[in-house]
């Protein structure tokens, strides 16, 4: 009976991507749900997800914590890391221990150990096969996901490159382009309102943020709108 609960967990996880899919243009939303999923359905402790935004410049755009921004911020600033490479190569990248590549990327791997993550896993988002972005997942110890673990985030990455390619192809408005740069400036927002709730309720950054997810899944709003309404002091948290 666990295994059917929690196979029903699965299925129910799929379900609110294509939803969070089909809703508009709320992509964060779908990458979101995504990153959680990653940590509630796997052993990954921590999970985020970088779209890139032009030919050299990739954006973080969703994470479960602030410490797995940390790490990919550190990859980011110099173009240097796992998911980079994942998305570079358009294929999974697996790193059982962060220690064994410090020579290779320096930043990346003393900002992951600060975090206390030392295994990691990268995989590419793909839409129409081109890699528009991957996701990160790490691991508390050294090790790596099992095979049905990969499996499932493979799949979620996948429906979301369905979701994306079919909202292309179904509506010339909501562009591969314009989706991924509206989730860029989404993630803009997302970081003005942690910071404001943070500020004003004299809380931690990832509280707010709990927030903000808490008050947008219960009324199922988009995350930017109920962000949005915070920044613009519409909305009280």
């Amino acid at each position: 009976m666990a295994d059917a609960g929690r196979d029903a967990d699965i299925a129910s996880v799929f379900v609110e991507l294509v939803e969070a899919l089909r809703s508009g243009r709320e992509l964060v939303d779908a990458l979101d749900l995504l990153v959680r999923a990653c940590t509630e359905h796997t052993g990954a402790v921590e999970a985020a997800v970088i779209l890139r935004a032009d030919d050299r410049t990739y954006r973080a755009v969703a994470s479960t914590h602030e410490r797995t921004l940390d790490v990919e911020e550190a990859q980011l600033g110099v173009e240097g890391g796992p998911c980079i490479e994942s998305i570079a190569r358009g294929e999974l990248l697996a790193v059982p221990d962060v220690r064994a590549v410090h020579d290779r990327w320096p930043d990346f791997t003393e900002t992951a150990l600060a975090a206390g993550l030392s295994g990691a896993l990268a995989l590419p988002l793909e839409v129409d096969g081109v890699a528009v972005g991957g996701v990160n997942v790490f691991l508390a110890e050294a090790g790596e996901l099992s095979e049905p673990e990969v499996s499932l985030i493979t799949s979620m990455l996948r429906v979301v490159g369905t979701g994306l390619s079919q909202r292309r192809e179904n509506d010339e408005r909501t562009a591969l382009a314009d989706q991924l740069a509206y989730a860029l400036e989404s993630r803009v927002v997302i970081e003005q309102a942690k910071g404001y709730l943070s500020y004003e309720r004299s809380t931690t950054v990832a509280s707010a943020f709990s927030l903000l997810r808490s008050h947008a899944r219960s009324h199922r709003l988009p995350l930017r709108d109920v962000a949005q309404d915070v920044v613009d002091r519409r909305l009280v948290l």
